[in-house]
């Protein structure tokens, strides 16, 4: 009331003003003859903690700009989602009426699960790659030695992950029943078809990639005091 009266008559409440209407410990009478404000503010209400396959992979998010620590988070949720039982059926994220169903749904989550693994890996392969290598890049030729090493690991880590999207591609296609996963089904469809192989299209970056390698080791053969950080270099001028 205090605080009102200052605001009512055009001054300046202080701190202390404010805080002598506070009351942190404020009781009033609910089972018992006092109980604490505080005591009626349940501590987990807001609190959820994934247990499931299906919630650990509700946890993957990729907005429109990334960066290398959110494809990390990605891909650590992916693989404890690996590693996790499923919901109950009836709460899975689609519906399934029968055991064949449900095992389709199940392969088909691993096979998702294992592409996001696949995808995130190329991702940050691709930060560290890069498209071209013109002459006035080998100035940082160091740099790119090193860059495109931790690509080309990268886009070997995602290798096994797509082998095991394949693998749950085709066992869920034993099952002649389309689910209402919507792009996950076509991903299956496409995978079993041949129409999207992962295989090749890593394989083509790593051909390139060793392209790369090869024009900054030839850089390097011929100029070894260039196999230094910039920062180096600019110090010895």
């Amino acid at each position: 009331m205090a605080s009102f009266l200052c605001i009512v008559a055009g001054t300046t409440p202080t701190l202390q003003a404010w805080e002598t209407d506070i009351d942190y410990n404020y009781e009033y009478e609910k089972n018992g003859p006092y109980t604490k404000f505080s005591d009626w503010v349940p501590y987990k209400l807001h609190k959820w903690e994934p247990k499931y396959l299906e919630d650990y992979y509700e946890l993957y998010n990729l907005k429109q700009h990334y960066n290398e620590n959110e494809l990390r988070k990605n891909i650590y949720f992916l693989k404890i989602a690996l590693g996790k039982r499923f919901r109950h059926p009836k709460h899975a994220l689609c519906e399934t009426k029968t055991e064949k169903e449900y095992y389709k749904y199940r392969n088909l989550m691993f096979m998702h699960l294992n592409l996001g693994i696949m995808r995130s890996y190329m991702r940050i392969a691709s930060k560290f790659d890069k498209r071209h290598v013109y002459f006035y890049n080998l100035d940082f030729a160091h740099e790119l030695k090193n860059s495109f090493g931790i690509a080309e690991g990268f886009y070997k880590e995602a290798i096994p992950y797509w082998e095991k999207a394949r693998e749950y591609a085709d066992r869920a296609n034993e099952v002649p029943v389309d689910l209402d996963l919507g792009t996950i089904e076509t991903e299956r469809f496409e995978i079993v078809t041949g129409k999207l192989d992962f295989g090749y299209i890593i394989q083509n970056h790593l051909t390139r990639l060793s392209g790369k390698q090869k024009i900054v080791s030839e850089y390097l053969e011929k100029y070894p005091e260039a196999d230094k950080p910039v920062l180096d270099l600019a110090d010895l001028e």
